[in-house]
């Protein structure tokens, strides 16, 4: 997942880094705020490219003694500070450049070149776009290729990586806002009225806000250890209820340590009766079998209980 990740940052990188160059040429000549709020989007692109990077990296490193789950939790990190630099550098800065063309309204110009530097900007990003899905695919386990995977990328949001995941949202927001700044140059040019060049930008702003805050909010989430899906708990439990020895699964709880990774403590009840040697030959079993099926499940700690008779754990199946 991790290579996959990095492919998808670097093609980033490097789509960002010459549109973000293109972008200063053409707002400076042209005067468009709309051109140079995608050229901020784009600085933060650039910079959110290497703090995910960063991030990666460094989840990679082993376990020690002072951090004893590793370090899979620096991923959410740095994705934080990702969505903090769209929300201001992307977000804000763009809405202002907006409201300040509409306040001071300036006459464009170049409008030729900032329509071509739009359209090879759309080019890159595209790429970068390709380079994403492509990426989220293969990390969902997933065979499909070439256009289909546009069609089917976004079920798999849930199970890509957080850097992955943020790349697709911060490259489909700047597809999304080169298309506005071209609409918008187009029409303040066939008006005569420029307030459309400043609406793109704040339009822009707000979506990269949006789409900062969220991605902020899921990082958070992560960091502060959130537990897994329900559905893979339940999936869990019923899996367990079926291996020799378990009588019953009287409760689960995990938490996240890393992407799609979490660390489970399982509490399954056997027949009272049972000797000690009985009872770890139970744990491995349910700790080889739980680890060989869910791939999420970076740590598990199983306990063993005498049986209640009473049921616990209530059986639900898993629609997919």
């Amino acid at each position: 997942m991790a290579h996959n990740s990095e492919s998808a940052i670097k093609a980033a990188l490097l789509a960002n880094g010459l549109i973000m160059l293109m972008k200063l040429v053409g707002a400076i000549l042209s005067g468009s705020a709309s051109m140079m709020a995608e050229f901020k989007h784009s600085v933060g692109d650039w910079a959110n490219g290497f703090f995910l990077l960063i991030g990666i990296r460094q989840s990679q490193r082993p376990v020690n003694d002072r951090y004893q789950f590793g370090h899979g939790k620096r991923v959410f990190f740095w994705s934080f500070v990702a969505s903090l630099g769209m929300l201001f550098i992307g977000g804000a800065l763009s809405i202002y450049g907006g409201i300040q063309k509409i306040i001071h309204p300036e006459h464009l110009e170049y409008v030729g070149l900032n329509l071509g530097i739009i359209g090879l900007s759309i080019l890159f990003e595209s790429y970068s776009l390709y380079m994403a899905v492509k990426a989220i695919m293969h990390e969902a386990g997933e065979q499909v290729t070439g256009i289909r995977m546009f069609a089917r990328v976004i079920p798999f949001l849930a199970k890509a990586t957080p850097a992955t995941r943020f790349i697709f949202l911060e490259d489909s927001a700047a597809l999304t806002g080169l298309v506005l700044a071209a609409l918008a140059i187009i029409l303040s040019v066939v008006t005569g009225n420029v307030i459309f060049d400043g609406l793109a930008s704040i339009i822009i702003g707000i979506m990269l806000l949006m789409i900062g805050l969220g991605t902020a909010k899921e990082n958070v989430s992560a960091i502060l250890g959130e537990s897994a899906d329900p559905a893979l708990i339940q999936e869990m439990g019923n899996y367990v209820l079926t291996l020799e020895g378990v009588k019953d699964v009287h409760s689960v709880r995990s938490m996240c340590v890393g992407p799609n990774s979490y660390l489970v403590e399982m509490v399954i009840e056997a027949n009272e009766r049972l000797c000690l040697a009985d009872c770890d030959v139970i744990n491995k079993r349910v700790t080889d079998s739980l680890k060989d099926k869910f791939k999420e499940i970076a740590y598990v700690q199983i306990s063993i209980i005498s049986d209640d008779k009473i049921k616990d754990w209530v059986y639900k199946p898993i629609t997919q």
